[in-house]
C-alpha cells in the first residue's frame, strides 16, 4: 500500500518567529523527513501544492515557534555532575521566583561559615579521600566568623574568609580530611593544610611548576613556605584535583571522563533534562581540556536520546599537546541530500583565559576602575592576568593563528584583559588574516573608549600597539548577563558604582556594531536563555542574603530590548560559533530546531506585558531535526 502524498512531511501551523535578518513572522514552516525546512510563510503559501497526507502540528493559542535557544558558552560535563554531587552543592540561594529545587534547603547558606558546616562527612571514608565542595561564593554570601566554635580573639587573628579559608574550612568541615572547595566562579578553590599535605607530599617543590605556568597562585601566607588556602585559576587548583581519590566523579572528570559519563547517567539526567526545559537546543562547550574530556563530550552528545546539539571549544595549550585540530558536523546539509545534521557539531573553536574571574577578585582591571581598598576584594588591586603581558598572549596563539583554520574565543572580564585581547588580536591579525569569528568571552566591566576600539578592531580601523592599522576582525561578544542579576550589586562595592553600572554593556555593543550573545558559564550561572532575555531587559541586582530586589544597574544606557535579547539567544551565538548556516533562524535550507513557548515573548517589555515575568514563560517543546525531544525517554 503507497503512502499518502507528502506523508513524510510536517506542517508547523502557529505564529512563527523566524529570527532571520528582518523578524518575520510567519505562519508555517515545512519539514521533510531529514529534519529540513522546505518553506516559510503564509499558511496559505505553504500549504498550496501540499499533499494532504501531511502532519499538522497546530499550535495552541497563544503559543509561538521559535529557532531552538542556544547556549554559547558553558561547561557541560562539571554542569552535569553537579547533580552526582548535589549534598556539596553550597551555592547560595536564589530569589523566590528563580528557585531551583535541590536535595539541599539553600536557606542553610546564606553565610560563608554556615555553608561550610553544612557538608556532610561520611563516617566510613577513609581518611585520606578528599572532601569536594562546590560553588562556594564569598562574594555574595554573609561572613560571620563567630561560627563552628570560633572565638572573637581567634577571628580577629584568622581575618576575612578569604585572607584564611584554611583556618575555617579546619574549623568548619575538617582538619583531618583532605578538603577542595570550589568557588562559583570556577576561578579560585580552598583548601586545608592536609589538602596541601597531600599534593605536596613527595615533591621536590611546592607549588608544582604547572601552577604558575597555567597562570595560577597558591596565596601565601605570612609564615615562610606556608600557604593560606587560597587557590587562583584552574592551574591552581589542578594538582588537588588530581590528588583526589578516583571514588570522586568530579577528579575522574579529570582523566576518565567518559567512564564517569557512563556510570553515572541516572544521577546526570535530570540535567540533561533541565537544559531541554529550559529551551536549549544547542550548547557549546566552552573549555575542553584534551582529548579524553573532547571524546567525552562527543559520546554525550551522539546518545540516541541526548536532546541537543553540542560544538566543543578546546584549550589552546592541550590543542597543540594532544595534536587536536579543528573538526566540524560528520555531514552537511547543504552538501548531502541525505544528511540529518549530527548532534555533535565538532570542535572548531580554540579557548584562552586572559584574566580570572571578576567577583573572585582576579578580572585585570584598568584605570578608572580598580577593585575597593574595602570589602570582599581589599587586597586585589588591578586584578590580575594569567599571562605577563599582551605580547605573551600573541607568543601563544602565533602557531595555530597561523593556520587560519580555527575559531578563537577569549576569556576577558576586566576592561585592561579585554584591551590586551583587543590588542592581541591586532597583531595576530597582521601576522595572517583569519576569517573566522573571534569571541570575546564575558567582556564584564564596560568602558565606552574600550567598545569603541573593539569596534574599530571589527572595521579594519584599529591601530595597533604597533602603529600599524589591523585588517578587520571578525570580533563578536557573548556576555555572562547573570553578572548583573547575581552580582551586580556586590560588584557596587567591589568596583563602585561606575563600573557596576557599565557590566556587560549592552548599549556600548549597540553603539559600536558589536553582535552580542548571551550565556550562562553553567555552572557560574543557570542555563536558562529565558533568565536572560529578562536580565538583559531590565538589568535588575539582587541583594543577599535577604534576595529583595535593589534596582537596576545601569537600565538607561545598557538595557536590551525583547528583541535584542531573543537573537542573543538564537542567531547571534549561532553565527558565533559559524553554525548560522544549519541553525539559529527558521529559514528555507536550515534545520529544524524549534522552540514551542506558552507565550510571546515580544509581547513583553516597558510599555507592555510586566518583562519581570519573562522567566515564567513556559517552554512547551523543543524539536531537532523536526522531531520532538519530550518523545525521548
Amino acid at each position: 500500500m503507497s503512502k499518502p502524498p507528502d506523508a513524510d512531511k510536517t506542517l508547523f501551523l502557529g505564529k512563527v518567529l523566524t529570527m532571520d535578518d528582518d523578524m518575520t513572522v510567519a505562519e508555517a514552516v515545512l519539514v521533510d523527513e531529514r529534519g529540513h525546512i522546505l518553506e516559510v510563510g503564509t499558511e496559505q503559501a505553504v500549504r498550496d501544492g501540499l499533499g494532504a497526507g501531511a502532519q499538522v502540528v497546530q499550535l495552541a493559542a497563544g503559543q509561538v515557534l521559535m529557532p531552538g535557544f542556544i547556549d554559547p558558552h558553558l561547561h557541560l560535563l562539571p554542569t552535569l555532575l553537579q547533580s552526582v554531587l548535589e549534598s556539596h552543592n553550597l551555592a547560595p540561594c536564589l530569589p523566590g521566583p528563580y528557585r531551583i529545587p535541590t536535595a539541599t534547603a539553600c536557606e542553610s547558606r546564606a553565610d560563608v561559615l554556615s555553608t561550610l558546616a553544612s557538608i556532610q562527612l561520611s563516617p566510613e571514608a577513609p581518611k585520606d579521600e578528599f572532601v569536594l565542595g562546590m560553588n562556594l561564593d564569598p562574594s555574595r554570601q554573609v561572613f560571620d566568623p563567630l561560627k563552628c566554635g570560633i572565638t572573637a580573639k581567634e577571628a580577629a587573628s584568622a581575618k576575612s574568609f578569604m585572607d584564611n579559608p584554611k583556618f575555617y574550612i579546619e574549623r568548619c568541615v575538617s582538619k583531618d580530611r583532605p578538603v577542595l572547595i570550589l568557588d562559583q566562579s570556577g576561578h579560585l578553590a580552598y583548601v586545608n593544610q592536609k589538602a596541601i599535605d597531600v599534593v605536596c607530599a613527595g615533591q621536590a617543590a611546592c607549588p608544582p611548576a604547572s601552577v604558575e605556568q597555567g597562570g595560577g597562585e597558591w596565596a601565601p601566607s605570612n609564615k615562610a613556605t606556608s600557604f593560606t588556602g587560597l587557590l587562583k585559576e584552574t592551574s591552581g587548583y589542578a594538582p588537588f584535583m588530581a590528588a583526589m581519590q578516583k571514588s570522586l566523579p568530579l577528579a575522574q572528570l579529570q582523566s576518565h571522563p567518559q567512564e564517569v559519563l557512563e556510570a553515572y547517567q541516572k544521577e546526570i539526567k535530570p540535567g540533561i533534562q533541565a537544559m531541554r526545559d529550559a529551551g536549549l537546543t544547542t550548547i557549546a562547550d566552552g573549555g575542553l581540556v584534551g582529548r579524553p574530556q573532547l571524546n567525552a563530550v562527543k559520546f554525550l552528545a551522539e546518545q540516541e536520546h541526548f536532546p541537543m546539539r553540542v560544538t566543543g571549544v578546546v584549550t589552546y595549550d592541550s590543542a597543540k599537546t594532544d595534536d587536536i585540530q579543528p573538526t566540524g558536523p560528520a555531514c552537511d546539509p547543504r552538501q548531502d541530500a541525505r544528511c540529518r545534521l549530527p548532534k555533535w557539531l565538532g570542535a572548531g573553536g580554540l579557548k584562552l583565559w586572559v584574566d580570572g574571574s571578576t567577583q573572585g577578585c582576579t578580572a585585570k582591571l584598568s584605570a578608572p576602575y580598580s577593585y575597593s581598598t574595602k570589602g570582599h576584594c581589599a587586597d586585589a588591586g588591578d586584578g590580575r592576568a594569567d599571562f605577563d603581558n599582551m605580547q605573551a598572549i600573541v607568543t601563544a596563539l602565533s602557531e595555530q593563528w597561523m593556520t587560519k583554520s580555527w575559531r578563537v574565543q577569549l576569556h576577558a572580564n576586566g576592561n585592561d584583559a579585554n584591551q590586551w585581547a583587543i590588542d592581541a588580536f591586532a597583531l595576530l591579525q597582521q601576522k595572517a588574516q583569519n576569517q573566522h569569528p573571534v569571541l570575546f568571552i564575558h567582556n564584564t566591566v564596560g568602558l565606552e573608549q574600550l567598545s569603541k576600539n573593539l569596534g574599530d578592531l571589527r572595521k579594519g580601523t584599529y591601530r595597533a600597539t604597533n602603529g600599524q592599522t589591523a585588517p578587520a576582525v571578525q570580533a563578536h561578544v557573548t556576555h555572562l548577563i547573570g553578572h548583573v542579576a547575581y552580582w551586580g550589586h556586590a560588584f557596587r562595592g567591589m568596583l563602585g558604582e561606575e563600573a557596576a553600572n557599565n557590566l556587560d554593556p549592552v548599549g556600548f555593543d549597540r553603539d559600536q556594531g558589536i553582535p552580542f550573545s548571551f550565556h550562562s558559564d553553567s555552572m557560574v550561572t543557570p542555563p536558562r536563555p529565558l533568565w536572560f532575555v529578562e536580565q538583559a531587559v531590565t538589568r535588575r541586582t539582587w541583594a543577599y542574603p535577604s534576595l529583595q530586589e535593589s534596582g537596576t544597574l545601569g537600565l538607561e544606557k545598557h538595557a536590551a530590548t525583547v528583541e535584542e535579547a531573543l537573537r542573543a539567544i538564537t542567531i547571534e551565538p549561532a553565527r558565533q560559533h559559524e553554525l548560522d548556516a544549519w541553525v539559529g533562524s527558521i529559514e528555507q535550507g536550515k534545520v529544524a530546531d524549534f522552540v514551542v513557548l506558552g507565550d510571546n515573548p515580544l509581547d513583553y517589555g516597558p510599555t507592555k506585558k510586566d518583562p519581570t515575568l519573562i522567566h515564567k514563560i513556559p517552554v512547551v517543546e523543543t524539536y531537532l531535526n523536526g522531531k520532538p525531544t519530550s518523545k525521548n525517554p
